[in-house]
C-alpha cells in the first residue's frame, strides 16, 4: 500500500499485529521480511532508517498499475474507445477481494473500503461507456451480479434499471426499483435518491429515453450522465488485450538451453505469425521448476504477442480437483471480451468461438500445472498463437495429434545450483563455503525446489537475531544445514516450510502420487525399497510381483508422470529425493511382511541370475549351488559369455547394493552365497574394492547366521583374492 516509501517497523506492527506483544511481533515481522526477500529478490525489500522500504516499479503492483490505468482512462478525453480498453485492463486486475487472506482490523477499516470504492467507480465508467455503445442486453447479467454483491450501490441499480428499460424489459426494470427501494428502506430506513426516485418517474411516465443517471464519482468518464445511445452511432471498442501472466521470479537462474529453444518456436518478426498455432509442452518432475521457467519466458517474450496473454493454473497435481476445459473456457472468453450471454454452455460450442475469437490475433496462452491432453485440447486456440504448457506428465498424445514440441526439464546442473543458492543468500556467503555449498546442492539432489528450501531454512536458522539486513543469515554456517540433510530420513521434512505444504518437497511429490491408480501407486511404492541406483525391468517385476510386460507399462507410465527417471533402455531410477519419498510411503502403506516378501523375491532374483552368469564366466568353479528359485523368481539365462559379463558389469552396483541389503534385513544365506557366487565376475574384471567389501558383508552373515560351510567359502574367496593381489601373509590367514 505505500511502494518506495519506508514505512517504520511501528507502523507495520500496528497494522498487522495490533494485539500482539510486541517483542512477538517483532519476530514475526522479522520472519516476513524475510520469507518476502526470499519471494521476492533481497533487493527489492529494503532496510532503511527505522523501517522498511518495498522497491519496486509501477508495473509490478497491481493496484499502482489499476490507478495508472484509470488516469490514462480519463486523459483519453473523447476517445471511448481508448478509455474503454484502458478500463477493462484496469479492472481486469482485481482477482478477488482484497486483502481477504490478511486479518488486520486497519486494512478492513481504513484500506478495504477505499479500495472498493475505487473499483466500484470505474466499474461505473466502464458500464456507462459500454451502455453508451449499446450494449445494455450484454450488461444485464453483469449488473444483476452486482447488485446482489453490492445491494446499496445505488448507481449499480440505477445502471441495472436503466439497461432493463432500454432493452424493452419495461416490466423488469420497475421491479428492479422495487427491489432496491424494499432493501434501502429496510437496511438504511431510507429512500432512494434523486436521480433513481427520478429514473422511475421517466419509466412511468414512458419515456421513450432515462434522465440522468447521476454521478458515481471523480473518476467517471462523464461526469452526472450516461450517454444516450441515439445521440451517437455505437462505438466499436478495439479488442481487449489481456494480461494475465502471473508474476515472475527476480532472480532466475539458469535454463539457458531450454530458454533457447523456446526462443526458436517464436514466431517470425515483423509483423508476420504463423499460419498455426505453435503448441510447447515443458514437462518435468514435480519441483523441478516448470512453471518458473514457463513465466520467466512468458515476460521475456509477451511484446512479440501484440494482442495480449492467456493464462490458467488447470490444477492437473495439486490441491482438489483439476479444473475443468468448460471453466477456463469462459474465463479466457470474458477475457476478451466476450459477453457473457454469447457464451455456449457445452465445451465444444465454447472451445468454437474460442478458436473464432482468437482468429488472426497474436496471444501467448500459458497453461500450467496440465493434468493430461484431453485437459488441454479444448483450449487450443486456431492459428497466430502459441500454446506454452506445463505439466508433470510427457502428454504425448498432444505431440502425435497437435503436432506439439516437447522440452523435457531435467536437474540444474552443479554450477546452476549454486548459483540459485547465492541469488538467495547472497554471493558473498556462498563465496565463504564454496565446498559446503556444493554439497548442500548435492543433498538437494539439485532439484529447484529443494534449493529454494534449503535457502529459506538457512534463514530460519539464523534465529530472530538481525535478519533483515545485508549481512543477513550469516551468523549459520552453511555446513549445519548440510548436518541436517545428510540425515536421510529427516531429509523430506528438513525441506519444508511448516506453514505451506504447497512448498514442500513432500507436499509436491504427494500430488504426482495421489493421482496414481493403485496399480501404479503399488509399483512407485514398492520400487522405493529398491537398494540400488537403478532397476532393470525384469528386476522391477520380481520386486513388484508382475510380469515383464505389466512392469514395463507401470514404470513408463511412472517416468511420462515425472516419479521415475529413464536410465537406458528398459532401465529406470528414482531422483535421489524420490526414492526417499517412495520409501515413505512403502514404510506407510504396506505391511511388514509384504515389504520383506518383496525384498526377498527381488534379492534371491539377483542371487539366481548371479549364479547361472557364473555358470557361463566361470564354468570350473567348484561351489554348493543355491537352491532352486522359489516361484515368482525367474532369474534370467545367458547364451554367451559376452552376455554374461555385459549383465554382470551393468548390475554391478546393484548386486553390491543387494548383498548390503540382504545382511541388513536378516536375508543373511543370500548376503554369504551372493559374494561367492561373483568369485568369476571379481577374478575376471579385478574389482578388489567391491570383490573384498562384499565378501566382507557375506563373512559377518555366514557367522550371524552360523552356517561354517558359508563361513569357510568366503573366506576361501578372500584368501584366493589376496592371494591374487600378491597379499600372501594375508591370504595364508
Amino acid at each position: 500500500m505505500s511502494p518506495n516509501e519506508v514505512v517504520s517497523s511501528d507502523t507495520l506492527i500496528d497494522r498487522l499485529w495490533a494485539d500482539t506483544p510486541v517483542e512477538r511481533a517483532r519476530g514475526a515481522l522479522h520472519t516476513c521480511v524475510r520469507r518476502l526477500r526470499r519471494l521476492l529478490c533481497p533487493d527489492l525489500v529494503q532496510t532503511r532508517a527505522g523501517g522498511y522500504a518495498l522497491r519496486v516499479p509501477v508495473e509490478s503492483v497491481d493496484l499502482l498499475r489499476f490507478r495508472d490505468l484509470v488516469r490514462r482512462s480519463e486523459a483519453a478525453g473523447n476517445d471511448s474507445g481508448e478509455k474503454l480498453v484502458l478500463l477493462r485492463e484496469a479492472l481486469a486486475l482485481r482477482r478477488g477481494d482484497p486483502f481477504a487472506d490478511v486479518a488486520s482490523p486497519w486494512l478492513d477499516r481504513e484500506v478495504v473500503p477505499r479500495l472498493n470504492d475505487e473499483w466500484l467507480s470505474a466499474l461505473m465508467c466502464r458500464i456507462d461507456l459500454e451502455m453508451a455503445a449499446g450494449r445494455h442486453h450484454e450488461l444485464i447479467p453483469e449488473l444483476r451480479k452486482l447488485t446482489t454483491a453490492h445491494p446499496l450501490h445505488e448507481a449499480s441499480w440505477q445502471r441495472l434499471i436503466l439497461a432493463l428499460h432500454r432493452c424493452g424489459r419495461r416490466a423488469e426494470a420497475l421491479e428492479a426499483y422495487q427491489q432496491v427501494l424494499a432493501i434501502l428502506r429496510d437496511e438504511l430506513a431510507l429512500d432512494p435518491s434523486d436521480e433513481l426516485r427520478d429514473l422511475h418517474r421517466s419509466i412511468l411516465d414512458g419515456g421513450a429515453t432515462a434522465s440522468q443517471a447521476g454521478g458515481t464519482g471523480e473518476l467517471e468518464p462523464v461526469a452526472g450522465t450516461i450517454v444516450h445511445p441515439a445521440a451517437d452511432p455505437p462505438v466499436q471498442s478495439p479488442p481487449i488485450r489481456p494480461q494475465q501472466l502471473p508474476p515472475g521470479i527476480p532472480c532466475f537462474t539458469g535454463r539457458t538451453m531450454e530458454l533457447a529453444t523456446l526462443d526458436g518456436l517464436l514466431p517470425a518478426e515483423h509483423g508476420q505469425s504463423a499460419q498455426k498455432s505453435a503448441i510447447v509442452v515443458v514437462d518435468g518432475a514435480a519441483g523441478a521448476g516448470k512453471t518458473t521457467l514457463a513465466v520467466h519466458w512468458a515476460h521475456r517474450v509477451r511484446d512479440r504477442f501484440p494482442d495480449g496473454q492467456l493464462y490458467a493454473d488447470l490444477r492437473g497435481y495439486g490441491m482438489g480437483a483439476p479444473v475443468e476445459p468448460t471453466a477456463v473456457l469462459e474465463m479466457f472468453l470474458q477475457a476478451l471480451g466476450v459477453p457473457a450471454q454469447q457464451i455456449p454452455p457445452e465445451l465444444d460450442g465454447r472451445s468454437a468461438l474460442l478458436r473464432s475469437t482468437l482468429a488472426d490475433r497474436r496471444v501467448l496462452v500459458l497453461l500450467d500445472n496440465a493434468r493430461d491432453s484431453a485437459q488441454v485440447r479444448p483450449l487450443l486456440p486456431g492459428s497466430h498463437c502459441l500454446v506454452l504448457v506445463t505439466s508433470r506428465s510427457q502428454l504425448r498424445g498432444l505431440a502425435v495429434r497437435q503436432g506439439a514440441y516437447r522440452v523435457g526439464l531435467n536437474w540444474l546442473s552443479v554450477e546452476e545450483s549454486v548459483t540459485l543458492l547465492a541469488g538467495v543468500l547472497g554471493k558473498d556467503r556462498i563465496a565463504a563455503e564454496p565446498d559446503t555449498a556444493v554439497q548442500l546442492a548435492g543433498l538437494c539432489a539439485h532439484m529447484p525446489l529443494a534449493l529454494a528450501l534449503a535457502a529459506e531454512r538457512i534463514h530460519h536458522l539464523s534465529g530472530p537475531g538481525d535478519p533483515t539486513g545485508p549481512a543477513a543469515g550469516r551468523s549459520v554456517p552453511l555446513h549445519d544445514l548440510v548436518a541436517e540433510l545428510a540425515v536421510e530420513r529427516d531429509r523430506l521434512d528438513v525441506l519444508s516450510v511448516g506453514d505451506d505444504e504447497t512448498s514442500a518437497v513432500r507436499g509436491v511429490f504427494s500430488w504426482s502420487y495421489d493421482a496414481l491408480d493403485t496399480a501404479a501407486a503399488g509399483a512407485f511404492r514398492v520400487l522405493g525399497l529398491h537398494p540400488g541406483p537403478d532397476i532393470s525391468t525384469e528386476a522391477a517385476a520380481v520386486l513388484i510381483g508382475v510380469g515383464t510386460d505389466q512392469a514395463r507399462r507401470l514404470m513408463e507410465g511412472l517416468a511420462d508422470r515425472g516419479l521415475l527417471e529413464r536410465a537406458g533402455r528398459y532401465r529406470y531410477r528414482f531422483h535421489d529425493l524420490m526414492r526417499l519419498y517412495a520409501a515413505e510411503r512403502a514404510e506407510a502403506e504396506e505391511s511388514e511382511p509384504t515389504r520383506l516378501a518383496a525384498l526377498h523375491r527381488v534379492l534371491s532374483w539377483y542371487m539366481h541370475t548371479a549364479e547361472a552368469a557364473e555358470r557361463i564366466l566361470n564354468p570350473g568353479h567348484q561351489h554348493r549351488p543355491p537352491d532352486p528359485p522359489e516361484e515368482g523368481c525367474a532369474p534370467l539365462a545367458f547364451s554367451s559369455h559376452e552376455e554374461a559379463l555385459r549383465w554382470c558389469e551393468t548390475e554391478r552396483a546393484n548386486l553390491m547394493a543387494a548383498v548390503r541389503l540382504a545382511f541388513e534385513v536378516g536375508e543373511y544365506t543370500i548376503a554369504w552365497r551372493l559374494p561367492t557366487i561373483l568369485w568369476g565376475f571379481f577374478n575376471l574384471r579385478k574389482h578388489w574394492g567391491d570383490w573384498i567389501e562384499s565378501h566382507r558383508v557375506g563373512l559377518a552373515a555366514a557367522r550371524a547366521q552360523g552356517d561354517r560351510y558359508g563361513e569357510a567359502s568366503v573366506l576361501t574367496s578372500i584368501g584366493l583374492t589376496r592371494w591374487d593381489q600378491r597379499r600372501l601373509t594375508e591370504a595364508s590367514k
